[in-house]
């Protein structure tokens, strides 16, 4: 198994799981039914030293304005990641990859925003690589949101994280 195989399963295998994380969901039929929709995407990290293990949850967001929205997550649990920069790539490529799935999916006018889980202040440890990520999103046609603005990572993934 390759270094990147331990950290990062195929989009294929991954499975996808409502809110409350006690039903399966399957992803086509969940675009499908709300297909005309926005879409946003989030992706948080947690480390668990402890269990040495580091987990990744996505969350795919369907949005209509003034009516809220419906979610499905999917949660991965790799050996731990202790590299900042690493673990903020993995999330955005996690979510440029389910990014690239709906786009297939969906009609081309529809609005999917990849919200990244990375500070804007260069106080902050993230701050040094928001312009490395959103400018990856942004090279994939996706539109980026950082913080305060990207709830579907910082408030959605981080709390089934």
């Amino acid at each position: 198994m390759s270094k990147i195989q331990q950290y990062y399963k195929p989009f294929e295998d991954w499975k996808w799981r409502d809110y409350s994380g006690e039903t399966s969901v399957d992803i086509k039929d969940f675009i499908l039914e709300y297909k005309d929709r926005h879409f946003f995407i989030g992706t948080d990290s947690q480390n668990y030293s402890k269990k040495r293990e580091t987990v990744f949850t996505t969350a795919l967001i369907a949005y209509e304005m003034g009516h809220g929205g419906c979610v499905i997550l999917h949660k991965d649990k790799v050996p731990q990641i202790d590299h900042l920069r690493q673990r903020l790539l993995i999330e955005v490529m996690r979510s440029v990859e389910t990014a690239w799935f709906l786009d297939k999916c969906i009609p081309s006018k529809q609005i999917i925003g990849i919200h990244i889980d990375v500070n804007q202040s260069l106080q902050f440890k993230s701050g040094k690589y928001k312009d490395e990520l959103v400018g990856f999103v942004i090279g994939q046609g996706f539109k980026a949101l950082i913080k305060p603005d990207a709830w579907a990572s910082s408030k959605v993934a981080d709390s089934r994280c």
